[in-house]
């Protein structure tokens, strides 16, 4: 995993800002601190209403709350580690003091870090998802069949000689049925003709002979 714990030991009259920063320097990795205790002898903070902007605290102080980080970072291509450190102290008679440190933070007995260290550039990314491509659906035209009732009328208008006016197919089929009509008829007269010639016809006239 890229997030390690570490348990560092700083014994008594070592500075505890001092061992952090070098534990830090061994490698390329930032580390924050998880938590910390054990008693100090000496401590300066840093406070904007005294003089000089820093109090110096000497006694016996337990570590109530120790926090902080430091990263490697470049500047003008030079490495340093950026980051600091803050403390609350509490004296033997109750009172509790604190602040960022702003110089020594002197062990009186051991003092148990844990801190943890991890890599600033290793972070992970979240990838954006590429989106899926769903095809679209085929469009289809829904045609409705005339009524019923529309193409009766129509036929019968077409019967009756109503509506629009004949097409050119219609105008065609009619064309060719009076030329059939046409050519129809002098057979019918010529065979009316010949029955009419060929047909003798004897009138009996009483008293009479046959004319």
């Amino acid at each position: 995993a890229n997030f390690t714990p570490h348990v560092i030991t700083v014994n008594a009259g070592e500075d505890v800002t001092a061992k952090l920063i070098s534990f830090c320097q061994q490698g390329p990795r930032a580390i924050c601190i998880l938590s910390a205790s054990g008693m100090v002898s000496s401590a300066t903070l840093r406070q904007t209403n005294s003089s000089g902007g820093t109090l110096t605290y000497e006694g016996r102080f337990e570590i109530v709350n120790l926090c902080g980080s430091y990263t490697p970072t470049e500047r003008e291509g030079a490495r340093y580690r950026a980051g600091g450190l803050s403390v609350s102290l509490s004296s033997p008679n109750g009172q509790v003091v604190g602040g960022c440190i702003a110089g020594l933070l002197i062990a009186a007995s051991p003092v148990q870090i844990i801190v943890g260290s991890f890599l600033p550039s290793m972070s992970p990314e979240l990838k954006p998802k590429k989106p899926k491509v769903q095809s679209a659906p085929t469009p289809f035209t829904i045609t409705a069949a005339p009524p019923a009732t529309s193409a009766a009328n129509a036929d019968k208008e077409a019967c009756n000689g109503q509506g629009h006016n004949p097409t050119l197919g219609q105008m065609q089929n009619l064309t060719a049925t009076a030329s059939f009509q046409r050519d129809s008829w002098p057979n019918t007269h010529s065979l009316q003709e010949r029955r009419t010639s060929t047909t003798d016809i004897n009138i009996s006239l009483p008293g009479g002979g046959m004319q």
